[in-house]
């Protein structure tokens, strides 16, 4: 391969600068056109949830580790791909050189059926900025309304002692100087929190993001850290151990304990309810990442929000045999809920779940 291109380098020495830049275009035209015929993959893909069926817990995960896509190139492909097949038109002026793959990713969100065709008549040729402007003239967004605020008084100088006082040595100079903790006050119900910490408290972020089925973990810091509160205050706080106790013993009393709702297994179970023991064992069992293998052996890497699933589904033989349970991420225990139940089945469940929590 070294010695292809050291051959392809001594062939463009010899053109022009015409026929450089000739040669040039023909090779973005070509490159369009394959990433045009890449997007309609990647809509099929998505589709088919071949990803999933494939051992990736999205895709994006596809692309990036099977396709090798650049982690940054894949969001645009993705939007472009949702509503590839609804406006096709898109994959064409991409592939025709009239729009750049950034300009059809801006498009992708504001396109319909009726005015794509005059959305890239409008956006041909244009760059990132201009097509930006160009959105924002037909959805204008809110302006912040002008405003005058009091400038802070500066502190006053530190008044000088009568005496000099004798200097001190000088402290020895930190190599690796750290910014001060900081806690203040941003809004009347916000504050700003800043503090430096080690490469364990991160990893241990990291890991309660994935059990907390938080993605993204460092876009939801706030709300992955309230929830690791809101564990230690339920685990730490007398109160709740105290209230937790009295819950206990009065189901003890009406001898209505949860562990009482597990089935045996010779007989059918009357719920669904996994006891904690059991769930642990599940999780510790599949190692705290998601069980799902496609054909050829590819084992989903996901390890947030992961949920128990029964191998033989509960919903036809009423078992909650601890041998016949497995972990699966959301995606492909909805993937595999489908195969076992069909696709328009599991949509008429969530849109029925969707209207009792809506519900007043």
């Amino acid at each position: 391969m070294i010695e292809q291109f050291k051959s392809y380098f001594a062939k463009l020495e010899r053109l022009s600068c015409a026929e450089l830049d000739r040669s040039a275009e023909k090779l973005v035209l070509a490159e369009n056109g394959n990433v045009a015929k890449l997007i309609a993959h990647i809509a099929e893909m998505s589709a088919r949830k071949a990803a999933l069926e494939l051992g990736y817990k999205n895709l994006f995960e596809y692309c990036v580790r099977r396709l090798n896509l650049s982690e940054g190139a894949v969001p645009a492909r993705i939007h472009v791909a949702n509503v590839s097949r609804r406006c096709p038109q898109l994959l064409v002026a991409l592939a025709e050189n009239r729009i750049s793959l950034t300009v059809a990713s801006l498009l992708a969100a504001h396109v319909t059926e009726d005015n794509v065709d005059k959305l890239i008549s409008d956006c041909a040729g244009m760059k990132r900025q201009e097509t930006a402007e160009y959105l924002v003239a037909l959805e204008p967004k809110p302006v912040f309304e002008p405003s005058i605020r009091k400038r802070p008084q500066p502190a006053a100088p530190p008044s000088r002692p009568e005496k000099p006082t004798p200097m001190a040595p000088a402290p020895p100079v930190d190599a690796t100087p750290k910014s001060a903790p900081i806690l203040q006050p941003a809004r009347p119900d916000e504050y700003n929190f800043r503090f430096t910490a080690d490469r364990t408290f991160k990893d241990k972020f990291e890991r309660l993001a994935e059990v907390l089925g938080v993605e993204n973990a460092h876009k939801h810091m706030a709300e992955i850290l309230e929830k690791a509160l809101d564990v230690a205050l339920e685990k730490k706080d007398p109160k709740k151990k105290l209230e937790r106790r009295q819950d206990r013993e009065k189901k003890r009393e009406k001898g209505k304990s949860r562990s009482n709702e597990i089935a045996q297994n010779d007989e059918p179970a009357t719920s669904r309810y996994i006891a904690s023991e059991v769930s642990e064992r599940v999780h510790a069992r599949a190692g705290y990442q998601c069980e799902y293998r496609a054909r050829d052996g590819r084992r989903c890497s996901s390890r947030t929000g992961l949920q128990i699933d029964h191998v033989r589904p509960f919903g036809i033989f009423r078992s909650n045999d601890e041998r016949l349970l497995r972990l699966l991420c959301p995606a492909h225990n909805g993937l595999t809920a489908e195969h076992v139940y069909g696709a328009a089945f599991i949509q008429r469940k969530i849109a029925e779940r969707r209207a009792v929590s809506r519900a007043p």
